[in-house]
């Protein structure tokens, strides 16, 4: 006799099948992403959650912008993963400010950051700043130096250095006047008092970073910067771009908080080089945070573990105007090849949280501002 099952059992049957098929797409890749490694990397639970949420806020500065424009970014993140970037472009100290005002009032819209060390120091005191570590990333190959003292457990993860050393004008100072250490300068003051510049280091937008660099290197120290203050050098105040036109005018013939890429955005045949003392060059670390108790928490996972692969870091070096520090990182401009010379030991990561103390300091020995 055949059997035939009741509604119920019939309708129970068919939840408990429809079910189980939901589960089982819920736990599978993507057809397109079933063989990408960075998928299978992450899982499908992460990955079909990302698809879910859609999109996802990264806030950052020019370089950002620079990066995504001129590498498409957006579309290959979307056509790979399914997932829409929306950024938000601005001054790291407005983004942090914004940021930590989201936090407060518990409507957080960005999901990532990316920028200077000093911020990101800062969103992980104030516990803004998520623990994660993302899979199969370059992030174990990038040079040990810029890996040491990072502050956090898996908040901040550094891509790249704003390296600063010296700039002399090539038409006054022959290359045997090049100094081979920092205390060349402050030994001979007969040579350089009168023609020194260096940017101004009682604020973060000069050349504080530079001098606090020196004044915790083993070698260098708060003498050398009172020594370096006695050969009376003019302040140059803002960004490096600033003293490198008054080395090239020839206002003055050397200055200290140069950066090498910008040479480069000068006619050929200026007159102006990069130079770095055996002591090495001062650098500063810019990295991305994902952010806490976001709406794209899963997105964030992919965006960062796509972000720190080869080609993206490689794009990122090309186009932002920095130096990621990797020894498969082709260097676009010789003078950000931060493997061509030494580097000074890092700054403490306490100091880059509260650096008002430093500049007062610099202040008592250069002058208020």
């Amino acid at each position: 006799m055949k059997f035939i099952a009741p509604i119920s059992t019939a309708l129970g049957l068919a939840l408990a099948l429809g079910t189980a098929t939901s589960a089982s797409a819920a736990e599978m890749l993507p057809a397109n992403l079933a063989n990408d490694r960075l998928a299978k990397a992450l899982g499908a639970k992460v990955i079909n959650a990302a698809k879910k949420e859609g999109k996802l806020v990264w806030y950052g500065g020019s370089t950002l912008r620079k990066f995504m424009k001129r590498t498409k970014a957006k579309d290959r993140f979307m056509k790979r993963f399914g997932v829409k970037i929306e950024q938000v472009i601005g001054k790291n100290a407005a983004i942090y400010q914004r940021i930590k005002t989201e936090a407060a009032v518990g409507r957080p819209v960005g999901d990532v950051f990316v920028g200077n060390e000093q911020y990101a120091n800062r969103m992980i005191v104030d516990k803004i700043a998520e623990s994660w570590l993302p899979p199969v990333t370059e992030l174990d190959n990038l040079l040990p130096w810029v890996k040491v003292n990072v502050m956090g457990d898996n908040q901040f993860f550094p891509i790249h250095v704003s390296a600063q050393s010296l700039m002399v004008n090539t038409d006054v100072v022959g290359p045997k006047e090049y100094p081979k250490s920092y205390w060349d300068i402050v030994n001979n003051p007969g040579r350089w008092k009168g023609k020194l510049a260096i940017r101004d280091p009682r604020a973060a937008s000069g050349g504080a970073w530079m001098m606090m660099a020196i004044k915790h290197h083993p070698k260098l120290g708060l003498d050398y910067i009172k020594k370096l203050a006695a050969l009376k050098p003019s302040l140059i105040s803002g960004g490096s771009k600033r003293l490198r036109n008054v080395i090239a005018k020839k206002q003055f013939e050397l200055g200290f908080s140069g950066r090498g890429e910008f040479i480069n955005d000068m006619p050929k045949g200026t007159p102006v080089e990069y130079v770095v003392p055996k002591e090495g060059f001062q650098w500063t670390r810019s990295g991305v945070v994902r952010l806490k108790n976001t709406s794209h928490p899963n997105a964030s996972k992919v965006l960062l573990t796509w972000f720190l692969q080869l080609d993206n870091l490689q794009g990122w070096n090309d186009t932002a105007g920095r130096a990621v520090p990797h020894p498969k990182i082709k260097a676009k401009i010789p003078q950000m090849s931060v493997t061509a010379y030494p580097a000074m030991p890092p700054i403490p990561a306490k100091n880059f949280n509260n650096p008002n103390p430093f500049f007062k300091e610099m202040e008592q020995i250069f002058g208020l501002r």
